[in-house]
């Protein structure tokens, strides 16, 4: 029996064997689809807006949020408390749509901005003069199974309200929230974690507003 390639001259021989490598690579590094999940819900409840004039309110600048190392990725993480509660875990099928502190970010942007407690919220090196600096931290973004059938998404963090005049920090804050599962699955936490993380950016929003309103009485040391 003649071999496949006999027929091929010796650059389509070259040409042909080359293609066969690049395929067998693509199927070794190919990975399982991973299904994508957002905490943003599909119908948001309408934030408050500002009626009347803007003009004495103050502006607000949103720094980047910064987060623990582990995470920095898109990966859909998880604790089986009941039985290594010091393992991290990630699920293979599903991921978010980008990293906590990236996704935090846009909905507290969203928040802050629909407020109607600045005249403006500016993103990280955006140009413009802010008077007060917002830094958040992340802490937690996991989902925390207390057992088979049960758990509880967790997010956490610490907001600190800086002068952007002179760098002066006003007040710190941490934040904790948590939200049972109302299913054991990636698709039950990401609803989950999408209600604490909308308490959690409430929370923040609310707090900075309310801490601006009292740094401005607030004497320089």
């Amino acid at each position: 029996m003649r071999h496949p390639l006999s027929e091929y001259s010796p650059a389509g021989k070259r040409m042909m064997l080359a293609g066969m490598v690049l395929l067998a690579a693509g199927c070794a590094s190919s990975v399982p689809w991973q299904a994508p999940y957002d905490i943003t819900p599909s119908h948001p409840v309408p934030l408050a807006s500002t009626k009347g004039t803007t003009t004495a309110l103050p502006v607000l600048r949103l720094a980047r949020v910064s987060a623990a190392h582990w995470l920095k990725t898109d990966a859909y993480q998880y604790h089986l408390l009941y039985q290594e509660p010091q393992r991290l875990l990630a699920y293979r099928d599903a991921r978010w749509v980008g990293t906590p502190p990236q996704m935090i970010a846009s909905r507290l942007q969203r928040q802050l901005a629909h407020s109607g407690q600045w005249r403006a919220v500016l993103a990280g090196q955006s140009s413009g003069t802010a008077t007060w600096l917002l830094q958040v931290r992340l802490t937690d973004f996991v989902v925390n199974f207390s057992g088979p059938e049960a758990g509880k998404a967790l997010v956490a963090g610490t907001a600190t309200l800086v002068n952007a005049t002179d760098y002066r920090v006003v007040a710190q804050h941490s934040f904790r929230f948590t939200e049972i599962l109302p299913g054991a699955s990636a698709q039950g936490g990401a609803v989950a974690m999408a209600g604490a993380s909308e308490r959690f950016v409430t929370a923040v929003s609310g707090w900075a507003a309310q801490m601006a309103s009292t740094g401005k009485s607030t004497p320089r040391p």
